[in-house]
Parts: structure tokens; sequence; C-alpha cells
């Protein structure tokens, strides 16, 4: 995943920096170090043991201990981040390239979340405070500008809680008597759900039940945080539960009513869900019969990790933070008073071509396919919230462009939670670990493919593999002495 840097030379392209330890001068000019499968700013590591010792050790080398020390924190933090950051897939710079992209790269140095969650979690939360008003009509159907991002990491590096905490921290300066309340945990039940819209008459007068608001009067918005969904997951599996049914109604947004013993009428509801899982946790409860039924492909499903070290992390500028949430507030207000949204005659022609590429089904019915099978409506409630924070009812190329990119990192976010490739995992960390001067195609069959013959393992697919996607290139390198035929060169573009 790509790191933003306001400081990259093209809008949206992250750059990799080190920075020393917090307390450490650094009278040398930093190293690159990897990020994994895109650019991370490396600020620091958590120090291994007897790395003090190590570097006393240096004093007497004739090296200056303070470089010594910034090369081995670079080296050891760029080593970790390559090995928890090596199972993502790449995206592309476009993926920042809007009003929230740029919001989640002005938290991004006080942060060791992925910024693409920071920003996922953003999305998630500005697609209910928008509420109702705002919408798509497409067709007969009325699309409300709702996106449930999915964050999925490995536990404790994912860092998953940590951008969702990022995120509400500006949320707050933007809207604080929202987050308080509106913003809830505890998905169980279908009926539960559907009871926090309800309006309760107990005794046919028309007048609310006893039963206090869990939202406040007269609001239908309701964001459902949950950073243990493999629990809500287990609940829906449970006989009887009808949360599935009612999610799938939610998403949908409008009348969550039911018609059981304890009927109760939710005619207006706005909901939204940032739900966090393990990789782990997902394929293992996740049934055939999930991804069928309809649940999931709501969701936007959103692979992250650690981007950075970070053993002492900076609180963000009160100043900044004040100033990019009266921004948002500003932006929230406005675009709430939108009604329909639609496109710009040069948007409506760059959405045909998009709809052709996510609306298209390939026929295989596998389990990432019914995952991203709402890919298309997906594209365009994002592109019309970018659209809306910039003040306009009107979906634009560019707004699209930004869109298709993130909607793209999540299908591969998907790809890479239900097909993980150990082996292209390892294959694509051996060469990041490299940096620029790669790996020379000998050094990688003897040296990472032994007896890959026997094993049934493919050397020169997995590489093709790899540069197809674009997570590294391959070049032909001549000797010195220009003899000979080139070498077969591979270097990671992360």
């Amino acid at each position: 995943m790509n790191h933003p840097d306001t400081t990259s030379p093209e809008p949206g392209l992250p750059r990799l920096r080190a920075v020393p330890p917090p307390g450490t001068a650094d009278p040398y000019p930093p190293t690159a170090a990897p990020g994994g499968n895109g650019s991370g700013g490396v600020h620091g590591t958590v120090p291994e043991p007897g790395f003090a010792a190590r570097l006393t050790s240096t004093a007497g080398s004739g090296r200056p201990a303070a470089r010594t020390a910034l090369e081995t924190f670079t080296a050891q933090a760029g080593e970790q981040l390559t090995r928890v950051r090596a199972w993502l897939p790449p995206a592309e710079p476009a993926v920042f390239d809007c009003y929230l992209g740029t919001l989640a790269a002005q938290l991004d140095p006080n942060t060791e979340a992925d910024p693409v969650g920071v920003m996922a979690s953003l999305l998630g939360v500005v697609g209910v405070h928008l509420g109702p008003g705002p919408h798509l009509q497409i067709g007969y159907e009325r699309h409300r500008l709702l996106i449930w991002p999915m964050l999925i990491g490995a536990t404790g590096v994912g860092k998953k809680g940590t951008a969702h905490n990022a995120a509400k921290a500006l949320l707050t300066h933007a809207d604080n008597e929202f987050v308080a309340m509106n913003v809830h945990s505890g998905l169980s039940s279908g009926e539960g759900l559907s009871s926090v819209f309800a309006v309760d008459s107990e005794d046919g007068t028309g007048k609310a039940g006893r039963k206090a608001r869990l939202l406040p009067e007269g609001d239908c918005r309701l964001v459902a945080y949950e950073p243990e969904w493999a629990s809500v997951m287990a609940r829906m599996r449970r006989e009887g539960n009808t949360l599935s049914a009612v999610l799938r109604a939610a998403w949908e947004g409008g009348n969550l009513s039911t018609l059981n013993v304890d009927a109760r009428v939710a005619r207006q509801s706005h909901v939204g869900i940032l739900a966090h899982i393990t990789p782990k946790e997902f394929r293992a409860k996740v049934t055939a019969a999930d991804m069928a039924g309809g649940t999931y492909n709501r969701f936007l499903p959103i692979a992250v990790a650690q981007s950075k070290f970070l053993p002492n992390p900076a609180a963000a500028d009160p100043a900044l933070l004040l100033d990019l949430g009266a921004g948002l507030a500003h932006r929230l207000q406005q675009a709430a008073e939108f009604g329909p949204v639609g496109f710009t005659d040069a948007g409506a022609l760059a959405w045909q071509g998009l709809y052709v590429e996510f609306g298209s089904h390939h026929g295989d019915d596998s389990p990432v396919e019914e995952f991203v099978s709402r890919a298309a409506p997906h594209c365009l409630r994002i592109a019309a919230i970018y659209a809306a924070l910039e003040g306009t009812d009107q979906i634009s190329p560019a707004h699209l462009d930004a869109a298709a990119a993130l909607v793209r990192y999540s299908i591969a976010s998907a790809q890479a939670v239900l097909t993980p490739d150990d082996t292209l995992r390892r294959l694509a960390a051996f060469i990041t670990e490299a940096g620029p001067d790669g790996r020379t195609k000998t050094e990688i069959t003897t040296k990472l493919f032994t007896n890959a013959r026997r094993k049934g393992e493919d050397p020169g697919a997995l590489l093709d593999q790899l540069v197809t996607a674009g997570r590294i290139v391959r070049s032909a390198r001549r000797s010195a002495s220009g003899k000979g035929r080139p070498t077969e060169v591979y270097v990671s573009t992360a």
C-alpha cells in the first residue's frame, strides 16, 4: 500500500523517508528503506534486544555513533516493515487523490496506522454523517452514499484500531456531538438493530415508548463500529438470527421495520459499519453461504498493515486538528444539503468504461468474485462522496479516478485475503529487501527456490505474476566489462 508524503514531487505519489529515533540527532542524510507493498516512511523502530549494547560497542570504531544508530535503526525498521506489509497488494497513487486522502496524509506523521485504513475509516463515517439527503438515483434505485469499510489486518501489526483512532481524532474536531452520540458498538441481532430506529407506541396514542433512544431525537444516522467483527460473524450464524438480512436492507437505506411478534416500525435509517477483522479469522469464519447470500458484498474490504515505527509518537498539533476539523465540518454541512448527485458530461463518459470494468461478471462464482460483486455501486457511491465534499453535486472524471483506484485496491485486498499465496509473498519480500539493487534471477532461483522442480514451484511464472501486478520491474544489467549476456534483474517498486 502506498504511503502518502506531501513532500512528494508528484501529487498523490508517495515517497519513503527514514527519520532517526526521537531524541537522536541526524547529522547525515537519511537512507531509504523498503516499506512493504508500497512506500512507508520509516520514522523509527522498536529496538531489538541488545540494540543499546551494539550501539555502545561502535563508539570506538571510528564511525560516528549517531550515524551508526540511524543506519541500524533504519535497517531494522525496513526489515520489519517488509515482513508485515509483504502480503498487501499494491495501490495506485490515485487512491489518495481526493480530499479525504489529503486529510489522511496530514494525520499520517503521528500514527503508525496504514494511511489507506485511516482514509477508509473517514470515508465510512462521512457517508453516514451526510445523512439520507445526498444520493444517487440509478434507474428505479435510490443509492444512499453509504460505504462500509472492512479493515483486514493481522493482530497487532494491522493497526486497525490505530487507524480508527486517528480518524476519530479528526472527526471529533469536526463534529464532537456526532462522534459521541451517533457512533456505537454491539451489533447482535436484526431486531436489535431495527429497534434503534423504531418509533414505539405503548398505548396507541402515537407517543414514543418509554425506552430511551440510542440516537438523538429525529436523527437516523448510526455508525456501528465493530472492532471485533469475528464476534459479530459468530452471532449471525446462530439459528434464527436475522442480522444478515437486516444488514442487507440497511445498506440500501430506509425501512428496517420488522414483522415478527415484536413488530417495530422503523421507516427511516441511515447505517454505516466500520468492521475490523484479521485475515485468518475472516477465512475461518466466512462460509460459502455467507458469500452467496450477499451480505459481504456490501462491505469494502481494505487490507492494512503498520506503515511505520513510532516508539514515542508525538501528539498531533492541536492547531492542525482544529484547522482540519473546521474545514471538514464546513464541507460536511455544505454536502449534506445536496439531493441527487449526477455527472458532468465528461464524468458520464468516464463512468461508461468503469461500469464495464467493475460491472462485469467473470463467471467463476469464486469467493473473491462474490465478495467484490458490488464494485460498481461502491465506485459510484465513493465518487459521489468525493464530489459532495468538494462542494459539487456533479461527479467528474477526477472523482471517478480516485474512487476507482480505491475499489481496485479493495478487489486486490479481497484476493489477498481469500486466496493468499505465501510463496509469492516470500518472493516479493526477498526482492524488496534488496532495495534499489534488486535481485538477479540466478540469485532468486539459488537462494529462494532450492529444489523448485521437486516442490512443483515455477520461479519464472511467479516473477511474471509480480511484474504483471506492478510489484516489481524486470530489467537487463550489463557487466562492467560490457561482455557477455546481460544479467536479468528484478527490482521492487515499493
